[in-house]
């Protein structure tokens, strides 16, 4: 009998598997049959993918009312359409360039100001989205630059910058806001915060894909409020397919505002096995732009001498350095420069400002020699 150890892993395997067969390649599969008489193919590209499957519909789950999925054969299908205005990217208005902020190649994350009693002082901080707003009421969190500096523990002279990845329930709840949105925006505007990387509306390998394109929309909608509203914005470029990436591309191409772009290796795309096919993508996209976009990171480090050619211009949002610190554990830096964490016990009551200042200086003395 296998233990329960061998068990996890068996399974952990047999997900991998069926994961890798819905995984995108146009260069070892041909499309799905069903693909071919879709009315969405122009927008979808159609799916080359390994498993056995005659349309994305096959995904269909059948229970249309306990189900939130975009797909033809939910009845609100016309009505989640309508809420994006279709999926076609041209159609989303025209902003203005704005002026961008500098941002430094490393920033941490924070999620609190806890256990800390002085500012962080850094080049520039990054601080979730969706804690500036209340989640009962929808009003912002803080009023003014000096209440976020005394909630976080940043220094008045730091850059704040706002990252809207998260897993889906903040990120519906921010769509949930609908017009009150812009209001939000123009508040944060006037707190000082920088820049917003855009809520990364998740695009999924096991359902239909009317709900990849939906999200996609979302993406590019939500980031042209930002814009408009005056406040610089990443576009993130969640995508799953070759056409997928080509349609970032044409508008990123096509309009000179989108000056920074977001991407995040910790989950879909962090999958070892995957990673490397994202990085050529993004580096792919950045050639094809023809001109320089900035590129705000979060994880993916060990394919950073991919991307760093093609970005020359490029911040990584690093959680660990916050996360460590509150787990009470020291990054330490080996002969080799690799980086390794060591527990590192407080007293009762012990305040942690200097770890957390030892561990970004660390981290940071790390990233200098992985980008070499």
């Amino acid at each position: 009998m296998l233990t329960s150890l061998q068990a996890r892993n068996v399974l952990s395997a047999r997900s991998l598997q069926r994961e890798q067969a819905l995984w995108y390649d146009s260069t070892q599969h041909t499309p799905s049959l069903g693909c071919m008489k879709c009315p969405e193919r122009h927008v979808c590209g159609g799916l080359h993918i390994a498993a056995s499957m005659f349309s994305c519909l096959d995904h269909c789950c059948g229970s249309p009312a306990s189900c939130d999925v975009v797909c033809r054969n939910h009845p609100n299908y016309v009505d989640r359409i309508r809420e994006i205005g279709g999926f076609d990217l041209k159609t989303i208005p025209r902003a203005h360039p704005l002026p961008s902020p500098y941002l430094p190649r490393l920033i941490p994350l924070l999620y609190h100001g806890g256990q800390r009693e002085k500012p962080f002082v850094t080049e520039a901080v990054c601080l979730p989205l969706y804690m500036m707003v209340k989640r009962r009421t929808g009003d912002t969190q803080f009023e003014t630059r000096a209440a976020l500096n005394s909630a976080f523990k940043v220094s008045s002279d730091t850059t704040i910058i706002l990252t809207g990845t998260a897993y889906d329930p903040p990120l519906e709840r921010w769509w949930r806001l609908g017009e009150h949105r812009r209001r939000i925006i123009c508040a944060l505007r006037q707190v000082g915060i920088a820049l917003v990387t855009t809520p990364n509306y998740s695009l999924f390998t096991d359902q239909p894909r009317w709900d990849d394109l939906h999200s996609m929309k979302r993406i590019a909608l939500v980031w042209q409020e930002f814009i408009k509203e005056g406040l610089p914005a990443a576009l993130h470029v969640n995508a799953r397919t070759d056409t997928d990436w080509q349609r970032w591309t044409d508008f990123i191409r096509e309009r000179p505002e989108v000056t920074h772009i977001a991407y995040e290796f910790a989950t879909g795309a962090g999958r070892a096995e995957r990673k490397q096919w994202h990085a050529e993508k993004l580096a792919e996209l950045a050639h094809a732009v023809r001109r320089p976009i900035h590129l705000i990171l979060r994880g993916g480090l060990d394919v950073l001498s991919r991307l760093t050619p093609a970005f020359p211009h490029m911040s990584i949002v690093e959680t660990s350095i916050f996360v460590k610190t509150m787990k009470r554990q020291r990054a330490t830096l080996e002969a080799t420069k690799a980086m390794t964490w060591m527990a590192a016990p407080t007293r009762k009551g012990e305040l942690l400002d200097e770890l957390l200042s030892l561990n970004f200086r660390m981290v940071s003395a790390c990233l200098v020699h992985a980008v070499r």
